[in-house]
């Protein structure tokens, strides 16, 4: 992982090499495209930059008929930022566990003087999950979105919940809303690429999670399908039981109520209480 991690960082070194990134970001290109993109180069030039990185894994090339298709692989990119932040997390653990220790007693101070300071239990927690669904990205993408609350209806989700909204926008909010008008911010949108791409971070709305990020990425696969992917990092006092609790309600929300609603059109969320 770690000589996988400095392959990409190397490629991501020069900046012509991030911006033939960025391009395919956005979609897939043929090699004349991208070697247009850049007329103050050479196509040779820009040939050595795509060559860079293909070899570190970021870059895969397709075949069509006369032409090369390029698309970009999020893999490495992921596997080398994940590398690169596991080097914090203790060092972030054990700041938030010194916050978290200051905050507690200082309030038992304050309602209890003389007691002494409660010791935190912070863990990191770690979920990925993999699904195909027969859907297009398009599609599931709208599910995920504007559609969440046909579907969405997490474990201990209150009753009083009639609807979980989602604005699509960076900066934008996913909440749940109660019968009376009030409710919860489960998550704020943090990079958003429609129908590729959603980062969010939040708590879920839950007192034990301090800070967390959900990362959900769509796939175009054969058949005119989809592949999920799911990431969530989140950092709190989570005993097994909580972390296994977290995986089971993400399988349950993502693998049963999202593919029901996508593939058999199902609403098994809180609209249809």
């Amino acid at each position: 992982m770690r000589q996988i991690a400095q392959a990409t960082w190397k490629a991501l070194a020069d900046p012509v090499r991030r911006e033939i990134l960025d391009l395919l970001r956005e979609e897939s290109r043929t090699t004349g495209d991208i070697c247009g993109a850049f007329p103050h180069l050479t196509r040779f030039g820009v040939l050595n930059h795509m060559t860079v990185l293909k070899e570190a894994g970021l870059l895969r090339v397709e075949q069509r008929g006369r032409e090369r298709v390029n698309h970009i692989e999020a893999e490495p990119l992921r596997a080398a930022y994940e590398d690169w932040m596991r080097n914090y997390e203790i060092l972030w653990a054990g700041r938030l566990g010194r916050l978290r220790k200051l905050v507690d007693g200082k309030e038992k101070r304050r309602m209890m003087p003389g007691n002494p300071l409660p010791a935190a239990n912070l863990v990191t927690l770690n979920i990925e999950q993999t699904l195909d669904f027969k859907a297009p990205p398009a599609e599931l993408f709208q599910a995920l979105t504007l559609d969440i609350g046909e579907w969405w209806a997490a474990p201990n989700t209150p009753g009083d919940v009639r609807d979980v909204v989602f604005d699509p926008t960076p900066g934008g909010l996913v909440k749940q809303v109660t019968r009376d008008g009030g409710g919860t911010v489960l998550f704020t949108v943090q990079s958003i690429r429609r129908d590729r791409l959603i980062i969010l971070n939040g708590t879920l709305g839950l007192d034990n999670v301090l800070v967390g990020t959900v990362r959900l990425e769509l796939e175009a696969a054969r058949g005119g399908g989809t592949r999920l992917l799911l990431k969530h990092w989140a950092i709190g006092e989570l005993g097994p039981a909580t972390q296994e609790g977290f995986s089971r309600g993400w399988k349950a929300l993502l693998d049963d109520k999202l593919r029901a609603y996508v593939e058999r059109g199902e609403s098994l969320g809180v609209r249809a209480r």
